[in-house]
């Protein structure tokens, strides 16, 4: 066993409705997770959905797992974070991120840029609404007066990690929260990339242990090996090859670039299979848990010398048995 913090996002699929969802999470508590996350796309809302888990859970801590910074304003963050930490007793946490141009911009009709001064003063204001005092704020893209929550936040210091991926956006992890969680950047390479997180702390005169590391791994793991493993080449293949360059280039500016090339190319020219078949061994041990307990077990002694936790995605394309067997298998292998 390793001693590393685990969180599940419950998969955004149509086939974990509320009930379902609910019965996920209650699995993952009783396995032993820390964490269960709600992501927010194009689907059901997440805030409501972690309302609902809250009632139905009793330890394990509840998150969004993310939810984009433009689309709610930053007052209103604090109003739906607060709240839920309120329902759960004090077990939430808030998980942000920028989505990217083509969601926010379509889907929401918000300008994307500035995108990262928008996350910046956003988890400012957040911090200031969720210390309970009124918020004066005059930022670049937001200016406020006279807020105060009409109830006393159960605390002031509820956990905000960030999903980034490019240099800046890490450092801006590193200044601003409490936790940052990268995307398919291979185990390897999480040192070095963690020194932008380092460099973006002490640029705001924290402690960079103040910051904690809790990577997406994209996680399979069934005692058949061979399943498991073609599991997730499958999610990470359609990552590299149909989700744009944010995933590609967490693969392969770290090491991989000819074989994210190839695995696109395949990809985009309409083979499925040849794409899949294209995520090597060495590449997926380095961006996934896949395979036996025994062979998780390995990787996860790995991130322990690297994070502080994993948040462990599962494939989009698992059966609902698949994905309660992996839950029950990962529960086991690590401790919080």
């Amino acid at each position: 066993m390793v001693a590393l913090d685990l969180s599940l996002p419950l998969p955004a699929t149509d086939s974990l409705p509320g009930p379902a969802g609910v019965e996920l999470a209650r699995r993952a508590e009783d396995a032993g997770y820390g964490t269960v996350l709600v992501a927010e796309t194009w689907g059901r809302e997440a805030f409501g959905r972690l309302g609902y888990l809250a009632a139905a859970t009793d330890r394990v801590r509840l998150g969004t797992g993310i939810v984009p910074v433009h689309s709610r304003s930053p007052t209103l963050l604090a109003q739906a974070i607060a709240t839920l930490d309120e329902l759960s007793g004090g077990r939430a946490v808030l998980g942000l991120g920028l989505s990217s141009p083509a969601v926010v911009e379509n889907w929401h009709g918000v300008a994307f840029e500035p995108a990262l001064r928008r996350q910046r003063e956003t988890i400012e204001v957040v911090r200031a609404a969720l210390s309970g005092e009124t918020v004066e704020y005059d930022g670049e893209l937001f200016d406020l007066e006279h807020f105060h929550l009409r109830f006393d936040p159960p605390r002031t210091d509820v956990p905000i990690l960030v999903a980034a991926q490019g240099e800046t956006n890490v450092e801006l992890a590193g200044g601003f929260a409490d936790g940052w969680m990268p995307n398919r950047i291979p185990v390897s390479a999480l040192p070095a990339v963690r020194e932008h997180v380092d460099r973006g702390a002490r640029m705001q005169g924290r402690a960079p242990a103040e910051v904690r590391t809790v990577p997406y791994v994209t996680t399979c793991v069934l005692e058949d090996g061979a399943r498991a493993r073609r599991r997730c080449r499958e999610m990470i293949a359609f990552y590299l090859g149909a989700m744009g360059e944010y995933h590609f280039r967490a693969v392969a500016d770290h090491g991989y670039r000819a074989e994210a090339e190839r695995v696109r190319e395949r990809w985009q020219d309409g083979d499925r299979e040849g794409a899949r078949s294209a995520v090597g061994g060495a590449l997926l041990d380095e961006i996934a848990l896949a395979g036996t307990p025994e062979d998780a077990a390995a990787v996860l002694g790995e991130y322990e010398d690297v994070a502080d936790g994993v948040v462990t995605l599962l494939p989009r394309t698992l059966s609902r048995a698949e994905i309660e067997e992996t839950v029950d298998h990962v529960g086991t292998l690590a401790v919080d």
